[in-house]
């Protein structure tokens, strides 16, 4: 039986040139691909960073407010007692409020982490709102190319041009949102920073001595004369130096003589 000759249509088969320019586009595309995809990439690996950041700053900020306000609870507490029972020396007084130093030291420390961490986050904002900064200049000038073009009935790319459109308000908002979040941010340090160098008045109870003083102006006014707040205050701060013990507790100090004295 004779071998049947299979006879390939020539006009099936490309041209080695076309088929190397398909190859040539085809491999073009995929780099290009590759790029956005490693770009894509990039941008979520900063979205994440910073996500992270907010909230371990946001963490470390709730941290300080508790130590805080622990410590205000204590001095609150302890003026109380102080005021309340008789037996209290001065000595016993003074090394409480040693402890609760103490405490005021730990509260610093996680005033100066939060510090710390509130300016990782906006050196990352920093970068970002630079990034999107140049990806708006670069973006606007596509977008004024294509105008001039086409004003100059130049053919364009129509579905390009309200891409720019669409694309270059929104990175103008981009940028609004990080440059307001910055400037949160440097309130926010602006805040710390004045609980670190202020850190007893944040951490201290005064209405307790502040209602006293009020009550003894009100009582000895008559003894007193107008100048009673005047004389008082007089005491009270003496009291401070002599002993060296905080102006609350003085108040609660001299209240408690003159009670005694009637």
């Amino acid at each position: 039986m004779p071998k049947r000759v299979v006879i390939k249509d020539r006009s099936e088969e490309k041209p080695s040139g076309e088929k190397a320019e398909e190859a040539s586009e085809e491999k073009a595309l995929i780099e290009i691909s590759d790029v956005a995809e490693a770009v894509a990439r990039t941008v979520s690996e900063q979205d994440r960073e910073l996500e992270e950041a907010s909230v371990s700053a946001e963490a470390a900020y709730e941290t300080v407010m508790e130590k805080i306000e622990e410590v205000r609870i204590r001095e609150k507490v302890t003026q109380e007692r102080f005021m309340e029972q008789d037996e209290m020396s001065l000595s016993i007084l003074k090394k409480l409020l040693q402890r609760w130093d103490g405490f005021r030291e730990e509260a610093l420390k996680s005033i100066n982490d939060a510090i710390d961490r509130y300016n990782r986050l906006k050196s990352l904002l920093e970068s970002k709102f630079s990034s999107v900064e140049e990806e708006l200049y670069f973006n606007q000038i596509e977008l004024d190319t294509l105008r001039q073009l086409e004003d100059q009935g130049r053919p364009i790319s129509v579905s390009k041009k309200e891409e720019l459109e669409e694309k270059v308000p929104m990175l103008r908002k981009t940028l609004a949102e990080i440059n307001k979040r910055m400037e949160e941010i440097d309130g926010r340090i602006a805040e710390l920073r004045h609980m670190a160098d202020n850190i007893y008045d944040v951490t201290s109870h005064k209405e307790l001595a502040e209602k006293l003083l009020r009550e003894m102006v009100e009582t000895y006014y008559d003894r007193l004369g107008e100048d009673a707040e005047v004389k008082l205050r007089t005491q009270i701060d003496t009291i401070a130096q002599r002993e060296g013990i905080p102006r609350e507790y003085a108040t609660i100090y001299v209240w408690k003589r003159l009670r005694r004295a009637g």
